[in-house]
């Protein structure tokens, strides 16, 4: 195994960033080529980890440690790691960032920057997903914080300070409910061990809940409170219904690389997080609240479904599918089966090259047709068939479509939700039914969005609208291929993530 490869993974791209600082404003080919190749770069190294990955291995790869500093009693430790749960969330990372820059290409405004906030955002994002330390975790996650801020509030539309300033206050609120129940979990597993734990990694603090020294002080109150608390923070990211409004402003306003982006990747560590630390630390926990995750999925499938339906702006619409989209995670989650949290991570994967490729092809369509309002488009398929015909592409597999990546998610959580123990999750049955009837309803706004826009009488206005350019191919083919691949053959993503689903599972009662 090359040696530091996750180090070099995650600060790639922000050396990228300080390169980028030293090149003069107007050398804009420079800078977004530079911007392109770190990225590209991140994304080498990532499909390295990937190749490298053992397979039917239980535990942590490529993992390192380091002290990072000592204050008395506390010890702060650089300490990383990949397991079947964060080795597709890296690569999806890396792929999403990297056709993201592709899609950029028309920015033209503050260019220089852009870039930089784009790179430190990729250097938060991946972090995020090789931490075993909660402390380096909760600086990573709030280091995407303030790049998104600056890409949404800089270069978003009409309203985006509004929408930024939202999406800064609701997302920092969950980092702060994160960072108090980190302290308040470091507290306890301290005082539980007889005040000889030193450090806030996961796998220690694993243990600790697992095998206390003084289990009086670690009562099911307290592990059942520090739970709900992280299930907020996360939720809040994911997100999770009544915690979802930011999400529809964010992406409205914000660029179309930039909602690749936010869709593709960012919520994913909601979720990410849920399973790594509150399943990973808590999972007895997290299995008494299975009926409460159930609930909050099923109204985010069949709500978030239904304010899509009544969408008339077509990214808005894209946004809420995606609130309902996240929906599947839980419900997969709340199964606590291994077919259904594999479905949970099928999700996170699908989800993020479906959604990246629906906000590419509504930016694109918005670029040459000038609106998002459904009322105003139709018939585009005349004169921009192959833009169309990928939008109608993604929306199939956002659908869940046999084939593509997002019906082999929904199956595998479907299946979860029916399968799960009557013990864990009572009238599971009935939340598979509802859920399945939110799905019905992905078909139905998905399919109406469509016909709206792309089909019917063409508007003599978009007569002679230019089709796709050969730059938009890249993300367009690659976006659509990747869940065609994982659609056709998912092996190739359950290889990698089976052992850690069926370690976490099996913590259940353990």
């Amino acid at each position: 195994m090359m040696v530091n490869i996750l180090t070099w993974l995650v600060f790639i791209p922000l050396i990228g960033a300080l390169l980028i600082l030293t090149i003069p404003k107007e050398n804009v080919n420079v800078i977004r080529s530079l911007a392109v190749m770190t990225s590209g770069i991140a994304l080498i190294i990532s499909l390295v980890v990937w190749a490298g990955f053992e397979r039917g291995v239980s535990g942590l790869q490529y993992a390192t440690t380091s002290e990072w500093f000592n204050i008395g009693y506390l010890q702060f430790n650089f300490e990383i790691g990949v397991d079947g749960l964060s080795v597709p969330l890296l690569v999806l990372t890396t792929i999403v960032t990297t056709l993201a820059m592709f899609a950029s290409f028309s920015i033209e405004k503050r260019v220089k920057e852009f870039y930089i906030w784009t790179l430190v955002l990729l250097t938060g994002m991946l972090g995020v997903f090789v931490s075993l330390d909660m402390l380096l975790f909760f600086l990573f996650f709030e280091l995407t914080l303030i790049p998104m801020f600056f890409l949404i509030g800089i270069w978003g539309g009409k309203a985006k300070e509004y929408a930024s300033f939202k999406f800064l206050i609701y997302t920092g609120l969950g980092s702060a409910i994160m960072f108090m129940t980190f302290i308040a979990m470091f507290y306890v597993a301290f005082e539980a061990m007889n005040y000889q734990n030193t450090t806030f990694s996961m796998i220690v603090m694993a243990e600790i809940f697992a095998n206390p020294a003084n289990p009086e002080v670690l009562t099911g109150a307290v592990k059942g409170g520090l739970f709900l608390a992280l299930f907020v923070a996360f939720a809040i990211k994911l997100p999770v219904f009544p915690f979802h409004t930011w999400l529809p402003n964010a992406h409205v306003e914000a660029p179309t690389a930039v909602s690749m982006i936010l869709a593709g990747v960012l919520l994913k560590m909601g979720g990410y997080g849920l399973i790594r630390i509150g399943i990973g630390i808590l999972p007895d926990q997290a299995a008494r609240f299975a009926t409460l995750i159930a609930i909050l999925g099923v109204i985010n499938i069949v709500y978030g479904a239904y304010l899509a339906l009544v969408q008339t702006d077509l990214k808005s619409l894209v946004a809420y599918s995606s609130i309902s989209h996240m929906g599947i995670v839980l419900i997969g989650i709340a199964s606590f089966t291994t077919v259904g949290m594999q479905g949970a991570v099928f999700q996170l994967v699908s989800h993020g090259f479906i959604s990246a490729l629906l906000f590419f092809m509504v930016g694109a369509i918005y670029e040459r047709t000038k609106t998002r309002t459904i009322s105003e488009l139709g018939g585009i398929s005349k004169s921009v068939p192959i833009l169309a015909g990928f939008m109608l592409a993604a929306a199939m597999a956002s659908a869940g479509l046999p084939g593509l990546s997002g019906f082999v998610s929904e199956l595998l959580a479907l299946i979860g939700i029916f399968g799960a123990s009557a013990d864990i999750l009572p009238h599971a049955a009935t939340f598979g039914v509802l859920a399945g009837f939110g799905i019905i309803l992905t078909a139905a706004y998905l399919l109406w969005a469509m016909q709206r826009t792309t089909f019917g009488p063409m508007k003599d206005k978009f007569i002679g609208l230019p089709d796709a350019r050969p730059m938009e191919y890249v993300p367009m083919i690659g976006l659509l291929a990747l869940s065609i691949v994982i659609g056709v053959y998912p092996h190739i993503l359950s290889d990698v993530i089976n052992t850690t689903v069926i370690d976490i599972v099996s913590k259940i009662g353990g």
